[in-house]
C-alpha cells in the first residue's frame, strides 16, 4: 500500500474540483497527496499506511509513539511492556543494543481517521493552488486543521 491508495488520484482532483480528464498534472497533485499524508504523519505519528520500521533499541528499550503497531517484526523476542499506554508503547528486549523492527500504519485506507483525511485535503488544496497569505506551511492551514492535528498528536514537543 502507498499514500495514493489512501487518497487516490481522482478523489484528490475531485476535491481540487479538476475534471479527470484533464491529466497534464496528475504527477504533480500525487506528488502533493504524498506530501501532504507525510506531513500529516510526522505531525501525528500515526502512519496512514503499514509498512516496516527500524528503531535503534538502547539498553535493551524503545519507546516507540508511532501508531498503529500491527506486530513485531524483529527481534521476534522483543517484548511489548505497559500495553496499557494510549501514546506509546515500550519494548524491550534482553541485548544491549539492537534494531527493533516494527509494522506500523493502517492496514486498510478505511481504517484512516476521518479527520486526519480531512486535513491532508485541505494541505493538497494549498500545495496545488497556493495560499493567498504568506508564511509557512503550517500558518496556512486552519484553525480547525491545527486543531485536529494537535488532537492526534501522539507526543508533546
Amino acid at each position: 500500500m502507498a499514500y495514493i491508495d489512501v487518497i487516490t488520484l481522482s478523489d484528490a482532483k475531485n476535491y481540487l474540483r479538476i475534471d479527470d480528464t484533464l491529466t497534464t498534472d496528475d504527477a504533480q497533485i500525487t506528488r502533493i497527496i504524498n506530501a501532504s499524508l507525510s506531513f500529516v504523519e510526522q505531525w501525528t505519528n500515526i502512519y496512514v499506511y503499514a509498512r516496516s520500521k527500524t528503531y535503534l533499541m538502547v539498553d535493551g528499550c524503545k519507546r516507540v509513539y508511532d501508531y498503529p503497531i500491527n506486530s513485531i517484526t524483529s527481534p521476534t523476542e522483543a517484548d511489548m511492556v505497559n500495553e496499557e499506554k494510549t501514546l506509546y508503547k515500550n519494548f524491550s528486549y534482553g541485548v544491549d543494543t539492537s534494531d527493533l523492527v516494527l509494522n506500523i500504519g493502517h492496514l486498510l485506507p478505511a481504517s484512516v481517521d476521518v479527520e486526519i483525511i480531512e486535513v491532508a485535503y485541505e494541505l493538497i488544496d494549498i500545495m496545488y493552488y497556493g495560499s493567498k497569505s504568506n508564511g509557512t506551511l503550517t500558518e496556512q492551514l486552519s484553525a480547525l486543521s491545527i486543531e485536529v492535528l494537535n488532537k492526534h498528536r501522539r507526543f508533546i514537543l
